[in-house]
């Protein structure tokens, strides 16, 4: 709630986070990021973390959607090769949990591929499991150039403009960092009847319709938050302090009630 807080003061109005991989080998390069290898501590751990930032207004996202952390040698994109059971009771648990119970309203699928096929060209996971069973109503949204990556990583499509319309109909909403597959070639694709039309409405409306619940189709809304623009709590020197002794305060309430001790015997 703190960190949502925060960000609502700097105008930010989605986190990318929490992180819900499970640790399942350390020699994974991004494990010092993830909560532990247990699901139900990653479960309970995110969703609070996903309940504190929704609680500010911030569209929190849960991440990588799913099975990175499982990769083949812990590699870093490796494929994932694990069944249908182990990965519902160990892998899913956590975003089930944050999307559930923790409301969370954004989802970052996962670079992944998983029995030969990527997170991100994925309907049953994207769409039938998240939406269809879980309810899920929010944005996908994609990994850092996860779109680009079905074509130039996995192969799956041999352009810009395919790798958009595979990830658009699994259920991907959002390219993210930038625009290089859902660009103009892609609009023209769309116009000329390659892609069907209905699919970027479907889209288009998730992204507008959260739009809409963070009033940023406002008429009086800024992009300069009140804290920056003069009006709100003045900032010292035109900045805002993200590391008051009231943060500091509870990091150390948080690190000394995460202390766990064991007997030696």
């Amino acid at each position: 709630a703190r960190i949502g807080a925060d960000m609502r003061r700097l105008g930010l109005h989605q986190g990318l986070a929490p992180v819900l991989d499970v640790t399942r080998d350390v020699r994974w390069g991004r494990t010092e990021e993830t909560i532990g290898e247990d699901p139900y501590l990653v479960a309970t751990v995110a969703t609070g973390y996903v309940r504190g930032l929704e609680s500010a207004g911030v569209v929190a996202t849960l991440k990588h959607f799913a099975g990175y952390s499982a990769s083949r040698a812990g590699r870093n994109f490796g494929p994932v090769h694990m069944g249908p059971r182990e990965l519902a009771d160990v892998l899913l648990l956590p975003f089930e949990m944050a999307v559930r119970d923790g409301g969370a309203r954004s989802v970052m699928h996962a670079y992944t591929e998983t029995d030969g096929l990527p997170a991100a060209a994925d309907p049953g996971l994207l769409t039938g499991l998240l939406r269809d069973k879980w309810g899920f109503t929010g944005t996908v949204v994609a990994d850092y150039f996860g779109v680009s990556f079905l074509e130039l990583h996995h192969g799956l499509a041999e352009s810009p403009v395919e790798a958009a319309a595979i990830a658009l109909a699994a259920g991907v909403d959002v390219e993210l960092p930038a625009v290089r597959c859902f660009g103009p070639q892609f609009v023209e694709a769309v116009r000329a009847g390659t892609v069907p039309e209905a699919l970027v409405d479907r889209a288009a409306a998730r992204v507008l319709r959260q739009k809409i619940e963070l009033g940023l189709l406002d008429a009086d809304w800024s992009p300069v938050p009140a804290s920056l623009d003069g009006t709100g709590d003045a900032p010292i020197d035109g900045l805002v302090d993200l590391d008051p002794p009231a943060a500091r305060a509870l990091a150390r309430e948080v690190a000394e009630e995460s202390v766990v001790l064991l007997a030696n015997d």
